[in-house]
Order: structure tokens, then C-alpha cells, then sequence
């Protein structure tokens, strides 16, 4: 059957559930990939010879079946799956994305050659002054809030190059450091109010905080980094080894009589 054939009208069935059922059937058979935007109102209307409320029914039908999703003033878009990072492997952030097909729209909101020295949250022992903090969004919706902290010689990378770079591009290519080891801590927590600001969150919301410090072959510290991340947005995930080992330290009940 044609997609974009016009809707029967005798059918039992109301119109705006077949238009949900011709968009439902483009999204699973990938002519409406993840990710992407769905026809204005304006061409569904005309493409399936229906009235404005009746395509307005139908999304909305879509949306409660988390199939779409509608941005105020873009548009509404498929529903990507969702977002994860693999914790047993080495990557960085904006790698894992592209490593899923994502190409995030980045924002640079601060490159700052000192702000590492008064930022309290840095663990003891880190001498990292140069601050950059970075906004992800996809289709215009934020989702995070990269805080990376690295040695006084990033400074010299400047804004311009900072901006075009990855964190461990910069690490790597540009500071020619090797690393070869991450410690890695994931927490629930408040954003605070300017990252709450900056991810269109209330204060009082939860995020995922994912806090990495990165270590080069002979255990110099490279970078440390904390990312703050809309929970629905993303999902951390590890394989574990078997066998499963019971816990040592259950301890057998007392013989009866003693």
C-alpha cells in the first residue's frame, strides 16, 4: 500500500488513528529514521487529504506512544533510541555519541585559562587551571553539560581550536599525552543553578553526573572531567564477567542446640 494514499473515509476505523497508523508504519520501516522530522501539519494535511485536528490528533497519538517527540517552535521529530556509553571501554564522551551515528550540535560556553584554580568540586591533588565547558544539544533540545579541567599548557590551544576539538583530541593530539587509563564515578545530583539554566531544568531537578579523571601510560594525570546529563537522555551500561561469585561473607546458621 502507498503511504501517502488518501485516508479511507467509511472505514470504520476514525481517520486520525489510520494517519497514526501510515506514520507509525514509516517510522518502523526506517523511511522516518531516528532522529529525524516529521512532515509539517501543512504537508500531511495536503498529502493525506485530512484537516489540521485530525493530524494534530494523530501526533499526539504518536507522542503518548513515545514515537515522536515535539520541540516548541522546530517541529516534531522520531524518537531516537536512546543514548548510551559502553563503561568498558576507554572513550570519550562526544566519541560514544558518533560511535551511535550522533552528531551532536555543540556549544562552546567557556574556555578560561584559570577557572580550574577556584572551582572547589576539582578533586585534591589536580593542578588543572584551564576550564572548558561545553552544552550538547540534538535537534536543538540540550542534554548535557561538559566541564573539562586541563593542564596549565592547554592554555596556549585558544578558543577558536578549543571549540573545533574533542576533550581527548586536545589530550592527545594537541598536549601529545597517551592516556591509557580513566577512573570513572556516576551519581545522581542538583545541576546547580547555572547548569540547570544552561539545560533548560528547573534547580531542584535530577541529573546524572558523570565525573573522569584520565591518566597517561605512566600514571600522570591528564584531565578531569564532569559532565552533568538529563537522565532520560542517556544510559551508561557495563558487561561483567562470569562466573558470579557468591558473596563471602554469608556466614552458615548455627547447628541447632549450640
Amino acid at each position: 500500500m502507498d503511504m501517502t494514499e488518501p485516508l479511507d473515509s467509511k472505514s470504520v476505523e476514525p481517520l486520525y488513528v489510520q494517519l497514526a497508523g501510515r506514520l507509525a508504519a514509516r517510522i518502523s520501516e526506517g523511511e522516518l529514521s531516528p532522529g529525524s522530522k516529521l512532515p509539517t501539519e501543512a504537508e500531511l494535511m495536503s498529502a493525506y487529504g485530512v484537516s489540521r485536528i485530525t493530524v494534530r490528533q494523530a501526533i499526539q497519538m504518536l507522542t503518548r506512544n513515545g514515537q515522536v517527540t515535539a520541540h516548541r517552535g522546530k517541529g516534531t521529530f522520531v524518537t531516537r533510541t536512546g543514548l548510551h556509553q559502553d563503561l568498558g571501554m576507554l572513550q570519550g564522551f562526544q566519541e560514544a555519541l558518533r560511535s551511535q551515528g550522533v552528531e551532536p550540535e555543540t556549544e562552546l560556553l567557556e574556555f578560561s585559562a584559570s577557572a580550574g584554580r577556584i572551582d572547589s568540586q576539582i578533586p585534591p591533588g589536580l593542578n588543572f587551571p584551564v576550564r572548558l565547558r561545553r552544552r550538547y544539544c540534538l535537534n536543538g533540545e540540550p542534554f548535557a553539560i561538559v566541564e573539562a579541567f586541563l593542564p596549565e599548557a592547554a592554555a596556549a590551544l585558544g578558543e577558536v581550536r578549543a571549540r573545533q576539538m574533542a576533550v581527548y583530541e586536545i589530550v592527545e593530539q594537541y598536549m601529545g599525552l597517551r592516556i591509557g587509563r580513566a577512573d570513572v564515578g556516576i551519581r545522581c545530583g542538583r545541576p546547580g543553578d547555572q547548569v540547570a539554566k544552561e539545560l533548560g531544568l528547573r534547580p531542584s531537578s535530577n541529573v546524572l553526573v558523570m565525573e573522569r579523571t584520565s591518566f597517561s601510560g605512566t600514571g600522570q594525570a591528564c584531565e578531569h572531567m564532569r559532565i552533568y546529563i538529563v537522565p532520560e537522555s542517556y544510559t551508561f551500561k557495563l558487561s561483567l564477567p562470569g562466573p558470579l561469585e557468591i558473596a563471602r561473607a554469608l556466614r552458615p546458621t548455627a547447628t541447632a542446640g549450640r
